[in-house]
């Protein structure tokens, strides 16, 4: 694939491929989610069940088509075939049984990325129980915290894990089964009544009859990060898989013979829609156990013939921090994306360059089940926007006061209608709050943006992370975006700053890049930078160098701790 940026930095593509969407307009226009459920075995969306439609149909037709290449950070290597993974996933869903997990009841998982974890996902789904993950990165509060609130019945982790687990349960009554994972010979645990998976997995039937679900049965229940309140349990149906399973036809643009690198973890929605919405269509996932290392990702890029590659910006960030780590890589990459926060200009053109193709941004939230807004590989791409909104999906941008939908330009809530498969069913257990996301029949994301004359989505920020000052409205993603194409810049973040004349001025947290120092000096030009790029009233008036941005589990900037210590310091 080629591309050439033309005079209004647009990127255009030109590529000898046949991509799934040929034509956005045309597609919007002849798009039927019923086309997607015609694709599915069974009857859908009245009779679906999810673990059938991403492994056994492919285990029938494709046998020994792999479904995961599995790659460990101590050197181990496993290829998974369809075959493979529907008899491992029958075992774990007659595991279930035998243990008393009814259809309809919850189980959680709290582990990495290993063959396990995917087989408890389906075999859980296979079941009729619903499947939900839980991030390694939280302790023992943020576990207990959630499997409680939804009254779990097991859990799925490993024996790395299980002193961890452990300590949530003491305030958990509900979980009955907890099923450990070995993952290493000197890692078993000897818990009394603990579940020993690989003896379990041994001795079970690898023969069983997948639970006939309906589109409205539960399927999986995963909960918000928990930054702006208490996290809540986001609820999906059966359903869902035709949703994702659009995005990754029509965005990530998933072939046949892709094999195809999502590092989302299990442990958080994203790791579902990727993994399962490709596997909807047959492609072959690799999944990497360990966390991002320049080298290691790197190597294993150079390792295995990853053709489609969808990380977050904090990757290709450091991808860019540490370039020299693909030098010797030979890449198969024929296509790349995006999601968590918004992508810069400046890594979109970074990526043309170092991976030869050009990384697209999409957008998504746990309430709505999927990107369902994104840049697609035969459209053009308008480098810092969002991009459209996904054939059979209406979204808008809209006053949050009344749900009007605001003219071009104007900077109002993204919204969307919530009519189609993957969006979310409700909050669990909190009807109140599930009716008060909506306004006038739309959806309201909570994140603002708006629209330019062609109708791509240009995101502002979040709807409590808009800096006032001196009566303009600042949005933050435009700023940090201009402080990270500074070339002593490393990553940025900016927050109001209370200030007697202005009300609030921007204020920004810088970590430099590998090499520099601060300074006064370099303080001032990288303030004249953003001013003379942006506007006068929108560069950050204040600077302070730091190590590193906190961060939530999944990676994005915590402003809100970031206002608290700017707040602080104020007073």
């Amino acid at each position: 694939m080629t591309n050439s940026v033309n005079d209004s930095g647009s990127v255009t593509h030109y590529t000898m491929t046949t991509h799934n969407l040929a034509d956005y307009e045309e597609a919007r226009e002849t798009f039927s989610w019923e086309d997607i459920y015609g694709e599915a075995d069974w009857d859908a969306p009245e009779s679906i069940n999810i673990a059938h439609e991403v492994c056994d149909r492919h285990a029938e037709a494709t046998p020994e088509k792999v479904a995961l290449q599995y790659a460990g950070v101590d050197s181990e290597r496993e290829a998974v075939t369809f075959a493979d993974l529907a008899e491992r996933s029958n075992r774990f869903a007659n595991l279930l049984e035998n243990r008393g997990v009814e259809r309809g009841d919850r189980v959680f998982s709290y582990m990495p990325r290993i063959t396990a974890h995917y087989v408890g996902l389906i075999g859980t789904l296979k079941h009729g129980a619903v499947f939900g993950g839980i991030n390694e990165r939280f302790g023992p509060g943020g576990i207990s915290y959630r499997l409680a609130d939804c009254d779990a019945k097991a859990i799925l982790t490993t024996a790395e894990n299980r002193e961890t687990v452990e300590q949530a349960l003491e305030d958990v009554s509900t979980i009955e089964t907890v099923i450990v994972v070995s993952h290493e010979e000197d890692s078993e645990t000897d818990r009394d009544g603990d579940v020993e998976y690989e003896a379990a997995m041994e001795t079970t039937s690898d023969e069983y009859e997948t639970a006939e679900t309906s589109g409205e049965d539960d399927a999986l229940l995963y909960y918000t990060s928990g930054t702006t309140g208490p996290a809540k349990g986001v609820l999906h149906k059966h359903r869902w898989v035709a949703g994702v399973a659009a995005t990754q036809r029509y965005a990530v643009d998933v072939q046949g013979d892709d094999l195809y690198w999502s590092t989302a973890d299990l442990g958080w929605l994203t790791g579902p829609i990727n993994t399962l919405g490709a596997w909807f269509w047959g492609t072959s996932q690799f999944a990497y156990e360990g966390e991002f290392d320049p080298k290691a990702w790197a190597s294993l890029l150079d390792e295995f013939p990853i053709t489609v590659f969808f990380s977050v910006p904090t990757v290709y960030r450091m991808f860019r921090e540490h370039e020299s780590a693909l030098d010797a890589a030979d890449l198969d990459v024929r296509h790349a994306l995006s999601i968590g926060e918004p992508l810069s200009a400046g890594v979109v053109e970074w990526g043309e360059e170092a991976l030869g193709v050009t990384i697209l941004d999409t957008y998504g939230q746990t309430e709505t089940g999927n990107m369902i807004i994104n840049n697609y590989p035969a459209m053009e791409v308008r480098p810092g926007s969002m991009g459209k909104p996904l054939p059979g999906i209406e979204a808008a941008v809209v006053d949050p006061e009344t749900g009007e939908p605001l003219e071009v330009g104007e900077t109002g809530e993204i919204a969307q209608r919530g009519d189609y498969p993957c969006f979310f069913a409700g909050y669990w257990d909190q009807p109140g709050k599930t009716e008060a996301c909506f306004e006038n029949g739309w959806y309201l994301s909570g994140d603002l943006g708006h629209l330019d004359e062609d109708g791509y989505f240009w995101f502002e920020g979040r709807a409590d992370d808009v800096i006032l000052s001196a009566g303009y409205r600042i949005g933050p993603f435009e700023v940090e975006s201009s402080l990270g194409e500074h070339p002593a810049v490393a990553e940025g973040a900016v927050v109001p700053k209370p200030d007697e004349q202005r009300g609030n001025i921007v204020k920004a947290y810088i970590v430099l890049s590998e090499g520099q120092e601060s300074s006064a000096d370099l303080a001032e030009d990288i303030k004249t930078r953003v001013r003379e790029e942006l506007a006068a009233h929108k560069y950050p008036r204040e600077i302070e160098f730091v190590e590193e941005l906190p961060k939530t589990v999944t990676g994005k900037i915590r402003r809100t701790e970031l206002r608290d210590r700017t707040e602080s310091a104020a007073d």
